[in-house]
Protein backbone atom coordinates (compact mmCIF):
# COMPACT_ATOMS: atom_id res chain seq x y z
CA UNK A 1 0.00 0.00 0.00
CA UNK A 2 1.44 3.37 -1.00
CA UNK A 3 1.11 6.64 0.86
CA UNK A 4 1.69 10.17 -0.25
CA UNK A 5 4.05 11.58 2.37
CA UNK A 6 4.85 15.07 3.60
CA UNK A 7 7.83 15.93 5.76
CA UNK A 8 7.81 18.81 8.21
CA UNK A 9 11.39 19.81 8.94
CA UNK A 10 13.38 20.88 11.93
CA UNK A 11 14.27 18.07 14.59
CA UNK A 12 14.75 14.87 12.44
CA UNK A 13 15.16 11.34 13.62
CA UNK A 14 14.13 8.16 11.91
CA UNK A 15 10.99 6.35 13.00
CA UNK A 16 9.92 5.57 9.46
CA UNK A 17 7.74 2.73 8.20
CA UNK A 18 8.89 -0.26 10.17
CA UNK A 19 12.48 0.81 10.93
CA UNK A 20 12.03 2.43 14.32
CA UNK A 21 15.45 2.89 15.79
CA UNK A 22 16.12 3.19 19.56
CA UNK A 23 18.24 6.23 20.26
CA UNK A 24 19.37 8.93 22.64
CA UNK A 25 17.46 12.15 22.03
CA UNK A 26 19.59 15.18 22.81
CA UNK A 27 17.94 18.10 24.57
CA UNK A 28 18.54 21.39 22.74
CA UNK A 29 18.86 24.84 24.33
CA UNK A 30 15.57 26.13 22.94
CA UNK A 31 13.46 28.50 25.02
CA UNK A 32 10.63 26.47 26.62
CA UNK A 33 7.05 27.35 25.77
CA UNK A 34 7.42 27.98 22.04
CA UNK A 35 5.71 25.73 19.51
CA UNK A 36 6.90 24.76 16.01
CA UNK A 37 6.25 27.13 13.10
CA UNK A 38 6.10 26.01 9.47
CA UNK A 39 8.84 27.65 7.39
CA UNK A 40 8.98 26.17 3.86
CA UNK A 41 7.70 23.41 1.59
CA UNK A 42 9.28 21.21 -1.06
CA UNK A 43 7.08 19.32 -3.55
CA UNK A 44 7.62 16.48 -6.00
CA UNK A 45 4.50 15.26 -7.77
CA UNK A 46 6.17 12.23 -9.38
CA UNK A 47 7.15 10.19 -6.32
CA UNK A 48 6.12 8.98 -2.89
CA UNK A 49 8.62 9.67 -0.12
CA UNK A 50 9.61 6.62 1.94
CA UNK A 51 12.40 7.22 4.49
CA UNK A 52 14.31 10.24 5.77
CA UNK A 53 17.50 11.25 7.56
CA UNK A 54 19.21 14.58 8.14
CA UNK A 55 22.30 16.42 9.21
CA UNK A 56 22.77 20.13 9.90
CA UNK A 57 22.80 21.01 6.18
CA UNK A 58 20.37 18.71 4.38
CA UNK A 59 17.38 16.40 4.67
CA UNK A 60 17.73 13.18 2.65
CA UNK A 61 14.64 11.29 1.48
CA UNK A 62 14.19 8.09 -0.51
CA UNK A 63 11.32 7.49 -2.93
CA UNK A 64 9.23 4.64 -4.25
CA UNK A 65 11.18 4.82 -7.53
CA UNK A 66 14.52 3.91 -5.99
CA UNK A 67 15.92 7.42 -5.82
CA UNK A 68 17.54 9.54 -3.11
CA UNK A 69 16.86 13.29 -2.89
CA UNK A 70 18.74 15.90 -0.84
CA UNK A 71 16.92 19.08 0.23
CA UNK A 72 18.59 22.11 1.82
CA UNK A 73 17.54 22.29 5.48
CA UNK A 74 17.49 26.12 5.54
CA UNK A 75 15.85 27.05 2.24
CA UNK A 76 13.97 23.89 1.25
CA UNK A 77 15.66 23.94 -2.16
CA UNK A 78 16.49 20.66 -3.89
CA UNK A 79 20.26 20.12 -3.79
CA UNK A 80 20.53 16.95 -5.87
CA UNK A 81 18.90 13.62 -6.67
CA UNK A 82 20.33 10.20 -7.52
CA UNK A 83 18.32 7.61 -9.46
CA UNK A 84 18.97 3.89 -8.97
CA UNK A 85 15.70 2.18 -9.89
CA UNK A 86 14.41 -0.91 -8.16
CA UNK A 87 13.34 -0.61 -4.53
CA UNK A 88 14.97 1.04 -1.52
CA UNK A 89 15.06 -1.61 1.23
CA UNK A 90 16.88 0.22 4.01
CA UNK A 91 16.88 3.29 6.14
CA UNK A 92 19.25 6.16 5.24
CA UNK A 93 22.50 6.59 7.16
CA UNK A 94 24.72 9.68 7.17
CA UNK A 95 28.32 9.37 8.38
CA UNK A 96 31.06 11.96 7.88
CA UNK A 97 30.94 13.19 4.25
CA UNK A 98 28.78 10.38 2.86
CA UNK A 99 25.17 9.20 2.80
CA UNK A 100 24.12 5.60 2.12
CA UNK A 101 21.10 3.49 1.18
CA UNK A 102 20.52 -0.12 0.11
CA UNK A 103 18.44 -1.09 -2.92
CA UNK A 104 17.18 -4.27 -4.57
CA UNK A 105 15.93 -4.84 -8.10
CA UNK A 106 12.16 -4.70 -8.43
CA UNK A 107 10.20 -7.61 -6.99
CA UNK A 108 9.49 -8.89 -10.51
CA UNK A 109 13.15 -9.87 -11.02
CA UNK A 110 14.84 -13.03 -9.77
CA UNK A 111 17.69 -11.22 -7.98
CA UNK A 112 17.35 -11.15 -4.19
CA UNK A 113 20.65 -9.70 -2.99
CA UNK A 114 20.74 -6.02 -2.14
CA UNK A 115 23.28 -3.38 -3.16
CA UNK A 116 24.76 -0.90 -0.70
CA UNK A 117 25.23 2.50 -2.38
CA UNK A 118 27.36 5.20 -0.77
CA UNK A 119 27.18 8.74 -2.15
CA UNK A 120 28.82 12.09 -1.53
CA UNK A 121 26.62 14.26 0.69
CA UNK A 122 27.63 17.35 -1.26
CA UNK A 123 27.00 16.17 -4.83
CA UNK A 124 25.03 12.92 -4.75
CA UNK A 125 27.72 11.26 -6.89
CA UNK A 126 28.19 7.54 -6.21
CA UNK A 127 31.43 6.95 -4.30
CA UNK A 128 31.26 3.15 -4.16
CA UNK A 129 28.85 0.23 -3.98
CA UNK A 130 28.91 -3.30 -2.58
CA UNK A 131 26.75 -6.42 -2.76
CA UNK A 132 24.92 -7.42 0.41
CA UNK A 133 23.83 -10.94 1.34
CA UNK A 134 20.54 -11.77 2.99
CA UNK A 135 16.89 -11.03 2.37
CA UNK A 136 14.29 -8.87 4.02
CA UNK A 137 14.87 -5.31 5.22
CA UNK A 138 18.43 -3.96 5.50
CA UNK A 139 19.36 -1.95 8.59
CA UNK A 140 22.17 0.56 8.06
CA UNK A 141 24.11 2.30 10.81
CA UNK A 142 27.59 3.61 11.36
CA UNK A 143 30.09 5.73 13.24
CA UNK A 144 33.81 6.50 13.29
CA UNK A 145 34.16 6.04 9.54
CA UNK A 146 32.50 2.60 9.50
CA UNK A 147 29.13 1.67 7.98
CA UNK A 148 27.31 -1.52 8.96
CA UNK A 149 24.65 -3.25 6.88
CA UNK A 150 22.55 -5.92 8.62
CA UNK A 151 19.81 -7.99 7.02
CA UNK A 152 16.86 -9.25 9.02
CA UNK A 153 17.97 -12.80 8.13
CA UNK A 154 21.17 -12.33 10.17
CA UNK A 155 23.91 -11.38 7.70
CA UNK A 156 25.99 -8.36 8.81
CA UNK A 157 28.84 -6.67 6.95
CA UNK A 158 30.96 -3.65 7.88
CA UNK A 159 32.75 -1.39 5.40
CA UNK A 160 35.12 1.54 5.54
CA UNK A 161 32.77 4.43 4.75
CA UNK A 162 35.33 6.33 2.67
CA UNK A 163 36.90 3.55 0.60
CA UNK A 164 34.30 0.79 0.62
CA UNK A 165 36.82 -1.76 1.89
CA UNK A 166 35.14 -4.72 3.60
CA UNK A 167 36.27 -4.74 7.24
CA UNK A 168 34.40 -7.81 8.47
CA UNK A 169 31.23 -9.87 8.05
CA UNK A 170 29.22 -12.15 10.33
CA UNK A 171 26.19 -14.42 10.15
CA UNK A 172 23.78 -14.89 13.06
CA UNK A 173 21.66 -18.04 12.92
CA UNK A 174 18.02 -17.38 13.58
CA UNK A 175 18.23 -13.88 12.12
CA UNK A 176 17.83 -10.59 13.92
CA UNK A 177 14.81 -9.88 16.11
CA UNK A 178 15.37 -6.14 16.65
CA UNK A 179 16.81 -3.25 14.70
CA UNK A 180 20.58 -3.16 15.38
CA UNK A 181 21.92 0.06 16.85
CA UNK A 182 25.36 1.64 17.10
CA UNK A 183 26.46 2.95 20.49
CA UNK A 184 29.96 4.38 20.67
CA UNK A 185 32.32 1.84 19.13
CA UNK A 186 29.84 -1.06 19.32
CA UNK A 187 27.06 -2.47 17.17
CA UNK A 188 24.31 -3.91 19.40
CA UNK A 189 22.33 -6.82 17.94
CA UNK A 190 19.51 -9.07 19.18
CA UNK A 191 19.32 -12.51 17.63
CA UNK A 192 16.81 -15.29 17.14
CA UNK A 193 19.02 -17.43 19.37
CA UNK A 194 17.83 -15.30 22.33
CA UNK A 195 21.03 -13.34 22.70
CA UNK A 196 21.95 -9.66 22.84
CA UNK A 197 25.52 -9.02 21.71
CA UNK A 198 27.88 -6.08 21.39
CA UNK A 199 30.22 -6.23 18.37
CA UNK A 200 33.15 -3.89 17.78
CA UNK A 201 32.78 -1.69 14.72
CA UNK A 202 36.49 -1.85 13.96
CA UNK A 203 36.94 -5.62 13.82
CA UNK A 204 33.65 -7.43 14.37
CA UNK A 205 34.83 -8.98 17.63
CA UNK A 206 32.34 -9.85 20.38
CA UNK A 207 32.62 -7.41 23.27
CA UNK A 208 29.81 -9.01 25.25
CA UNK A 209 27.03 -11.54 24.79
CA UNK A 210 24.00 -11.87 27.07
CA UNK A 211 21.54 -14.77 26.97
CA UNK A 212 17.90 -13.74 27.44
CA UNK A 213 14.77 -15.79 28.10
CA UNK A 214 12.74 -14.23 25.32
CA UNK A 215 13.86 -12.67 22.01
CA UNK A 216 14.42 -8.93 22.24
CA UNK A 217 12.27 -6.82 19.91
CA UNK A 218 13.72 -3.45 20.95
CA UNK A 219 17.26 -2.81 22.23
CA UNK A 220 19.02 0.28 23.55
CA UNK A 221 22.60 0.40 24.89
CA UNK A 222 23.75 3.10 27.28
CA UNK A 223 27.02 2.99 29.18
CA UNK A 224 27.36 -0.62 30.34
CA UNK A 225 23.63 -1.33 30.35
CA UNK A 226 21.42 -2.97 27.76
CA UNK A 227 17.75 -1.98 27.89
CA UNK A 228 15.55 -4.42 25.99
CA UNK A 229 11.89 -5.18 25.50
CA UNK A 230 10.36 -8.48 24.41
CA UNK A 231 7.08 -9.31 22.70
CA UNK A 232 5.30 -9.76 26.07
CA UNK A 233 5.74 -6.10 26.98
CA UNK A 234 8.52 -6.68 29.51
CA UNK A 235 11.32 -4.11 29.70
CA UNK A 236 14.61 -5.19 31.32
CA UNK A 237 17.92 -3.63 32.23
CA UNK A 238 20.84 -6.01 31.77
CA UNK A 239 24.41 -4.98 32.60
CA UNK A 240 27.48 -6.24 30.76
CA UNK A 241 29.33 -7.02 34.01
CA UNK A 242 28.86 -10.77 33.66
CA UNK A 243 25.79 -11.06 35.91
CA UNK A 244 23.02 -12.59 33.76
CA UNK A 245 20.25 -11.45 36.12
CA UNK A 246 18.32 -8.29 35.16
CA UNK A 247 19.03 -5.28 37.38
CA UNK A 248 15.34 -4.48 37.07
CA UNK A 249 12.34 -5.31 34.94
CA UNK A 250 8.96 -3.76 34.30
CA UNK A 251 5.93 -5.34 32.65
CA UNK A 252 3.84 -3.01 30.49
CA UNK A 253 0.30 -3.79 29.41
CA UNK A 254 1.26 -4.56 25.81
CA UNK A 255 4.25 -5.07 23.54
CA UNK A 256 6.73 -2.19 23.52
CA UNK A 257 7.01 -0.31 20.24
CA UNK A 258 10.13 1.78 20.97
CA UNK A 259 12.54 2.96 23.67
CA UNK A 260 14.47 6.23 23.72
CA UNK A 261 16.79 7.77 26.31
CA UNK A 262 16.33 11.40 27.37
CA UNK A 263 18.53 12.83 30.15
CA UNK A 264 18.98 9.48 31.88
CA UNK A 265 15.29 8.53 31.67
CA UNK A 266 13.76 5.95 29.33
CA UNK A 267 10.80 7.01 27.20
CA UNK A 268 8.94 3.87 26.11
CA UNK A 269 5.88 3.58 23.89
CA UNK A 270 3.59 0.56 23.78
CA UNK A 271 1.13 -0.94 21.33
CA UNK A 272 -1.79 -0.15 23.65
CA UNK A 273 -1.14 3.60 23.15
CA UNK A 274 0.72 4.33 26.40
CA UNK A 275 3.84 6.45 26.78
CA UNK A 276 6.03 5.75 29.84
CA UNK A 277 8.93 7.49 31.52
CA UNK A 278 11.07 4.98 33.40
CA UNK A 279 14.19 5.68 35.45
CA UNK A 280 17.13 4.08 33.69
CA UNK A 281 18.94 3.32 36.94
CA UNK A 282 16.01 2.22 39.10
CA UNK A 283 13.33 0.96 36.72
CA UNK A 284 10.81 3.14 38.57
CA UNK A 285 7.91 4.35 36.42
CA UNK A 286 7.86 8.12 36.90
CA UNK A 287 4.71 8.60 34.83
CA UNK A 288 2.61 7.12 32.08
CA UNK A 289 0.07 8.74 29.80
CA UNK A 290 -2.43 7.23 27.40
CA UNK A 291 -2.56 8.77 23.93
CA UNK A 292 -5.31 8.57 21.28
CA UNK A 293 -3.37 6.05 19.15
CA UNK A 294 0.02 4.33 18.81
CA UNK A 295 3.12 6.50 19.00
CA UNK A 296 4.89 7.05 15.67
CA UNK A 297 7.74 9.23 16.83
CA UNK A 298 9.15 11.34 19.64
CA UNK A 299 11.29 14.47 19.46
CA UNK A 300 12.69 16.82 22.10
CA UNK A 301 10.82 20.11 21.71
CA UNK A 302 12.77 21.99 24.40
CA UNK A 303 14.36 21.32 27.79
CA UNK A 304 10.96 20.71 29.41
CA UNK A 305 8.78 19.16 26.70
CA UNK A 306 8.65 16.17 24.38
CA UNK A 307 6.82 16.37 21.06
CA UNK A 308 4.89 13.16 20.42
CA UNK A 309 3.35 12.06 17.11
CA UNK A 310 0.67 9.36 16.99
CA UNK A 311 -1.00 7.44 14.19
CA UNK A 312 -4.24 8.61 12.55
CA UNK A 313 -4.28 11.94 14.40
CA UNK A 314 -3.75 15.33 12.71
CA UNK A 315 -2.03 16.85 15.73
CA UNK A 316 1.30 16.57 17.52
CA UNK A 317 1.17 16.52 21.33
CA UNK A 318 3.60 18.42 23.56
CA UNK A 319 4.13 16.39 26.76
CA UNK A 320 5.88 17.74 29.86
CA UNK A 321 8.97 15.57 30.33
CA UNK A 322 8.91 15.81 34.14
CA UNK A 323 5.28 14.90 34.77
CA UNK A 324 3.80 13.43 31.57
CA UNK A 325 1.16 16.17 31.57
CA UNK A 326 -0.11 17.17 28.13
CA UNK A 327 0.94 20.79 27.61
CA UNK A 328 -0.42 21.65 24.16
CA UNK A 329 -1.30 20.28 20.75
CA UNK A 330 -0.01 21.39 17.36
CA UNK A 331 -2.14 21.10 14.24
CA UNK A 332 -0.67 19.09 11.35
CA UNK A 333 -1.72 18.91 7.71
CA UNK A 334 -2.52 15.23 8.17
CA UNK A 335 -1.88 12.22 10.39
CA UNK A 336 1.75 11.42 11.18
CA UNK A 337 3.45 8.37 9.70
CA UNK A 338 6.95 9.06 11.03
CA UNK A 339 8.97 11.58 12.99
CA UNK A 340 12.27 12.09 14.77
CA UNK A 341 15.26 14.20 15.96
CA UNK A 342 19.08 14.83 15.77
CA UNK A 343 20.77 18.22 15.84
CA UNK A 344 17.68 20.31 16.58
CA UNK A 345 15.80 19.67 13.35
CA UNK A 346 12.24 18.30 13.34
CA UNK A 347 11.00 16.28 10.38
CA UNK A 348 7.60 14.67 10.19
CA UNK A 349 6.03 12.37 7.62
CA UNK A 350 2.27 12.81 7.22
CA UNK A 351 -0.07 10.48 5.47
CA UNK A 352 -1.16 12.56 2.48
CA UNK A 353 0.68 14.98 0.24
CA UNK A 354 4.00 14.66 -1.55
CA UNK A 355 5.72 17.72 -0.15
CA UNK A 356 8.46 18.38 2.38
CA UNK A 357 7.93 21.20 4.85
CA UNK A 358 10.26 22.81 7.38
CA UNK A 359 9.11 23.63 10.90
CA UNK A 360 11.01 25.99 13.18
CA UNK A 361 10.46 24.96 16.82
CA UNK A 362 10.78 28.48 18.29
CA UNK A 363 9.20 31.88 17.64
CA UNK A 364 12.02 33.91 19.24
CA UNK A 365 12.62 36.83 16.84
CA UNK A 366 16.09 37.43 18.28
CA UNK A 367 17.25 34.19 16.69
CA UNK A 368 18.21 33.73 13.07
CA UNK A 369 15.14 32.56 11.16
CA UNK A 370 16.35 28.99 10.65
CA UNK A 371 18.57 28.55 13.66
CA UNK A 372 17.63 27.22 17.08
Amino acid sequence: MKFFIAIFGCILALFAAGIARPQTLETTKKKPGSDPVKCWSYSDNDVYFRFAAADTKAIYVTTDKGSLIAVDVVSGAKLWSAEFGGEVVSNIVVVDSHVAIATRPSSTTAAKDATLRVLSKETGILAWKADLAGSGPIYLDGASGVITAASSTGEIAAFDFASGELKWKLKFAGGLTAVPTVSGSLLIVATGEKRVAGITLSGGESQFSIDVKHPAHVVLFDGNSVFMADDRGEILRLDTDGDPKPKWKYRAGARIRGINEVDGQLIASSYDNFLYEIGGSSGHVNWKVRLPDRVRGIAVLDDKRLLVFVENIKTATAVMAESGRIDSQIQLDDAAIAAGSPDAFLNLFTRHGNHLSNVLPVRDASLHKFRL
